[in-house]
């Protein structure tokens, strides 16, 4: 495998390709990569930017996280010279049992609803990576988002869209938005006073001022009166782990992931199995086909073995070992072969940041609340979008994911860093429940083996294979292209007995890039057109 210097090829893209030597970021909103910016600006490193950034999100995105839901991060600290990842999902509640929900005659716990509720996670993970690495102070920290929660910020479409989608059928999302908004046209100003209280009592008292205290009795008491499952005895403790991420060769190139209870392992498993082909020699047809082929293993994988570490073996280290790779490599055939899951997720929004600062340090952060609006439970008076992601859970126990008290639901979240010869390379994600892999894996594919630079890496057309994962069924079989792609490509696959679908130009994923060009040390950033994400640098 080469060892050369990692070439980039500089393209023509619809967005211009962000550059700085001081500080990049690229977040799921623009007012989030501001808040970020400007910390950098003021002297914070690439942590400081990336929590300010989040809690900004958790303030302009309710559709697609908040502080009510999950996050998870890989940290790279130049000092340090590894990489860590910090698993802060929140387990099920003391009382979300097996027998609970069956005695209430269920046989899938609820996609939406007080009963979909798991601990929320993201604001210890914040908090712990401030407490690790940060060099801001908290107040300064979470500002931005403070101001923004307060005084307001200009509803942005995509947000506009969503509410009008779903208030008709939440009645706590029409009753939130609708008391705090005239209208729904873009540019109105929402105000958020009971959420700028509990990020006030955040950046006084730490962690104590959202697991405890006031906002703990009032966020519990809220979901309790619905019937939920979460109490305040559920919310102490901590959350967010230290973990080792997981990792693999791929061409000379180290790509770390997640580890469980994030899909993160799938994406490893894709790119051991490409690492067995000559994309050289294979044409745009082939390639796209040995990676449908590749996904449909991955998430057979997924489903069969992902599970909390605390509670069974997810086999994840056999699972991206290069001799599993060679052995599964052979069920790639030259046709489309069967799909063993009949499942698609019902999680579609997240989103997801990316950092790196003059001084070598990057992280990678992504934040949900899983589904729209994630439980579609707004938390008493606080102001907080509860998560569902109580509803990735099994009522199986036979099942690798099945629900116990305290053990963390399967994630679809996850993203992945790359190094180079030893020296960081890259770091990514994007939102997007089951496309998340997809993407990162086609993501992965443009940068290093077409060298493409990152903004052409995010507006390549990409193809989105489903079924997916639990815990929804019945979707048939569909191998989706962006509009984009060659007419012999979309014709090779048909003929290969891929189910196409053509849909329209920039409809899958939201991604986020940030690398370096290691000729010259400059930092790049892209943000993918097909959401609200902004780059921005100095």
């Amino acid at each position: 495998m080469s060892q050369a210097l990692h070439e980039i090829r500089y393209g023509k893209a619809a967005r211009t390709l962000v550059m700085g030597t001081r500080g990049v970021i690229a977040a799921g909103h623009p007012l989030a990569s501001v808040a970020g910016l400007r910390i950098m600006q003021r002297g914070g490193n690439a942590v400081d930017a990336a929590v300010a950034a989040g809690f900004v999100l958790a303030v302009v995105k309710h559709e697609a996280c908040g502080l009510g839901g999950d996050m998870f991060s890989l940290v790279y600290m130049k000092d340090e010279g590894k990489v860590r990842a910090l698993n802060a999902s929140g387990p099920a509640p003391g009382n979300a049992t097996i027998e609970a929900f069956k005695s209430r005659g269920l046989d899938a716990i609820p996609t939406s609803g007080p009963l979909s509720i798991s601990v929320p996670g993201a604001v210890d993970g914040w908090l712990e990576l401030h407490r690790r690495y940060g060099t801001v102070d908290l107040a300064e920290v979470c500002a931005d988002a403070i101001t923004l929660a307060r005084d307001g910020f200009p509803l942005y479409l995509a947000l506009a869209e969503s509410i009008e989608t779903w208030a008709p059928t939440s009645p706590d999302i029409q009753q939130y938005f609708r008391a705090r908004l005239e209208d729904l046209t873009p540019g109105r100003v929402l105000r958020q006073p009971e959420l700028a209280g509990v990020l006030e009592s955040i950046a006084r008292n730490g962690r104590d001022g959202f697991y405890g205290g006031d906002v703990a009795a009032r966020l519990c008491a809220g979901i309790r009166e619905r019937g939920g499952l979460l109490e305040e005895r559920d919310l102490e403790g901590s959350f967010a782990e230290w973990m080792e991420p997981l990792s693999t060769d791929y061409r000379g190139y180290q790509i770390l992931e997640q580890p469980p209870v994030s899909q993160g392992f799938i994406v490893l498993t894709m790119m051991n199995l490409l690492a067995g082909y000559d994309y050289r020699s294979l044409s745009q047809t082939e390639m796209a086909h040995v990676m449908v082929e590749a996904k449909k293993i991955a998430f057979e994988d997924r489903i069969r073995h992902l599970d909390d570490p605390r509670f069974g073996d997810p086999e994840v280290q056999r699972l991206i070992g290069q001799e599993y790779a060679d052995q599964r490599r052979g069920d790639i055939a030259g046709s489309a072969g069967p799909v063993t899951s009949s499942y698609a997720a019902a999680g579609a929004d997240t989103t997801y940041l990316c950092v790196a600062d003059g001084d070598g340090n990057a992280i990678s952060l992504i934040e949900s609340v899983f589904s729209v609006f994630g439980s579609r439970v707004v938390a008493g008076d606080t102001g907080l979008v509860m998560n569902n992601r109580l509803c990735s859970a099994m009522l199986d126990p036979g099942s690798a994911n099945a629900l116990k008290p305290g053990k963390r639901p399967a994630h679809t979240l996850n993203s992945y860093m790359v190094f180079h010869n030893g020296e960081f390379l890259a770091v990514g994600g994007t939102p997007g429940a089951d496309d998340q892999p997809q993407t990162n894996v086609q993501v992965l594919h443009n940068l290093l083996d077409l060298k493409m630079d990152p903004q052409c890496a995010l507006e390549a057309p990409r193809w989105s294979h489903v079924p997916g994962t639990p815990p929804n069924v019945g979707y048939p079989e569909m191998l989706r292209l962006e509009g984009g792609f060659p007419e012999e490509v979309v014709n090779g696959l048909a003929a290969k007995g891929h189910p196409v679908t053509v849909v329209e130009p920039w409809t899958f994923g939201g991604a986020a890039l940030i690398a370096k060009d290691p000729r010259n040390g400059a930092l790049m950033a892209a943000a993918d057109p097909r959401r609200d994400g902004y780059a921005l640098g100095w």
